[in-house]
């Protein structure tokens, strides 16, 4: 069974979707690595 879908907002890093963090299969946080805890979304071009 596919997991659904789900939207992230606009500037949100799509690993975390904006939280910062995830939370592995065998327990506990770990800082995401895609956004470095930021939830914000470093592939957006700022300027």
């Amino acid at each position: 069974m596919p997991l659904p879908k789900q939207k992230v907002k606009q500037g949100e890093c799509p690993y975390c979707k904006g939280k910062g963090y995830h939370q592995p299969l065998l327990g506990g946080t770990e800082t995401c690595y895609q956004c470095a805890g930021s939830g914000s979304d470093k592939t957006e071009k700022t300027g």
